[in-house]
């Protein structure tokens, strides 16, 4: 499968998490090539709280460019936010999703758009979305 927009990106995710059901908030982490090519790695942050703090994503890139290294130069980072329940998108997810976003951009990694699950359903975190 090749990534070459948000939509493609949704449905590798759901693709991913197929069953939807999830016992607990954690966050699930893959990278795509240059091409759009999603790399084998895919990574689960267990047990997030529900409201991540600024320093728990700024801890996560330190991990990321450090384990990986050069490794990143070229590649996009992707997330997925899970969590249990059906109330669609909530402000805890907007909050992580800007705190992500706002890190990607200061790592100089390129960030794909930011997707939730809960229960129900898989959807983007739309530019709307991160405004309200």
């Amino acid at each position: 499968m090749v990534v070459r927009g948000q939509q493609d990106l949704q449905r590798l995710w759901e693709l991913l998490m197929a069953p939807l059901g999830f016992s607990a908030r954690s966050l699930w982490v893959t990278f795509l090539d240059p091409d759009g090519r999603p790399l084998p790695q895919l990574l689960e942050v267990g047990e997030l709280p529900d409201e991540a703090a600024d320093e728990g994503v700024q801890g996560l890139f330190e991990l990321l460019t450090h384990v990986l290294g050069e490794g990143l130069d070229g590649l996009g980072v992707a997330f997925l936010v899970v969590r249990p329940g059906r109330a669609g998108l909530v402000e805890d997810d907007r909050r992580l999703a800007r705190s992500l976003l706002t890190a990607a951009r200061e790592a100089g990694i390129v960030c794909h758009p930011v997707h939730v699950a809960d229960d129900l359903r898989l959807l983007p975190v739309t530019p709307d979305d991160l405004a309200a």
